[in-house]
């Protein structure tokens, strides 16, 4: 019988995820690719599929809280004496994992440590949070050595800190020279002009990411040369009350008179499609970035990338051999005549691209994912519990 692992992240996104999430994607890819182990995935509802099923070897359990309880308990009360974290832990009483897989979700490390004692914990952080916790961990798994180490100085107690990567489907995010009809096809469909160099974003608009960067640098640029393409989930709701809601409505204003086409969040099955409509794919984060699963999805895809030097990226780009990387205070002008290089430089960008794609296949395939998961959970298992 394979031990069985118990996987979850936040109460935010369903498994499979909708749109763009990046950790509910990895538990989701990693699940299904899982031989030596029994994966049970914990998740909030999905619209569209029933609380309970099984796929394949995979087993999810969505929670559904009522509508009564949400408003009663959560909302007014703020009691909330049947929490989604309780409701995890009863069902994982049934299921009883060796290894409880936890994504991103420091805020459950206590929870879980009291509710499953017998199961070994590995808390896999794809963001920095504080960790308000004092339980030891078997494993503090983080996406980027940036986030490793950001843990360990923040004191967090593991037998064991790993790099866990994030992955790609190397199948689906083919390189572009291979799609050159599906290209024209796409940039026909958005009505984005053929003849001119492409300039790619793809990831939320947020403050951190950076793409009031990128706007500003773009209008350094001569206007029928160059087309700004941002593809990403805009934030909805009031500019009033919320930041990013603010940002989003400066940065619309601030998008008037540039070449620029919008496209709004695509789903997960679709996003590859969006790679085939840059020469370049742009990662201006203002944060410390702690991976970017952009930038590995444009590497596969064959797409050029231009990145500031933050956080995780930097442990796998190598300027003009992987990637073109800039240092971390960039100004938009100075992004801005990057851009008019690289415009001008095909060979670099050829180059660059044929290399990154290779790089990709060879390092973060989900097959490379996959198994560097699967020993991690047997060293787990194969150790004493907890922090020694």
């Amino acid at each position: 019988m394979r031990p069985r692992v118990l996987l979850l992240s936040q109460e935010v996104h369903p498994i499979p995820p909708r749109k763009g999430a990046a950790v509910e994607q990895w538990i989701d890819a990693v699940a299904h690719r899982l031989d030596a182990f029994e994966p049970h995935i914990v998740s909030v509802p999905h619209p569209e599929l029933p609380d309970d099923q099984r796929v394949g070897s995979v087993r999810y359990h969505r929670i559904h809280i009522g509508r009564v309880y949400n408003r009663l308990f959560r909302k007014i009360t703020r009691l909330d004496p049947y929490s989604y974290l309780d409701r995890v832990v009863r069902y994982a009483r049934g299921v009883a994992p060796a290894i409880v897989h936890l994504h991103n979700a420091p805020q459950f490390v206590r929870g879980i440590a009291r509710g499953l004692p017998a199961a070994r914990l590995i808390l896999h952080m794809h963001n920095e949070k504080e960790p308000r916790f004092d339980a030891a961990l078997d494993c503090l798994a983080g996406c980027s050595r940036y986030i490793v180490e950001w843990y360990r100085r923040k004191g967090v107690r593991a037998r064991r800190f790993i790099v866990l990567p994030n992955g790609v489907d190397v199948n689906v995010f083919r390189p572009r020279w291979e799609q050159v009809p599906v290209g024209a096809a796409l940039k026909a469909r958005f009505a984005i002009p053929e003849h001119r160099f492409v300039v790619l974003y793809v990831g939320r608009i947020s403050p951190e990411k950076g793409v009031d960067l990128l706007v500003e640098a773009f209008r350094h640029l001569d206007q029928a040369r160059f087309h700004l393409v941002l593809v990403g989930e805009w934030p909805k709701g009031s500019a009033s009350t919320s930041e990013r809601v603010a940002y989003a409505e400066r940065l619309q204003r601030e998008l008037v008179g540039l070449n620029t086409t919008v496209i709004d969040t695509l789903a997960p099955d679709r996003v590859h499609e969006a790679y085939q409509l840059g020469d370049v794919v742009v990662v201006p984060s203002r944060f410390e970035e702690p991976f970017s699963m952009t930038a590995i999805e444009a590497m596969a895809s064959g797409v050029p990338v231009l990145a500031l030097r933050k956080g995780g990226m930097a442990e796998y780009m190598v300027d003009r051999e992987n990637a073109v990387v800039l240092p971390p205070a960039t100004p938009a002008t100075e992004l801005a005549a990057r851009l008019r290089e690289l415009a001008a430089s095909k060979e670099l960008l050829d180059g660059v691209a044929r290399r990154a794609r290779a790089f990709v296949v060879g390092r973060f395939t989900w097959e490379q994912v996959v198994k560097e998961t699967q020993a991690l959970y047997t060293a787990v298992l194969d150790s004493e519990p907890g922090f020694p």
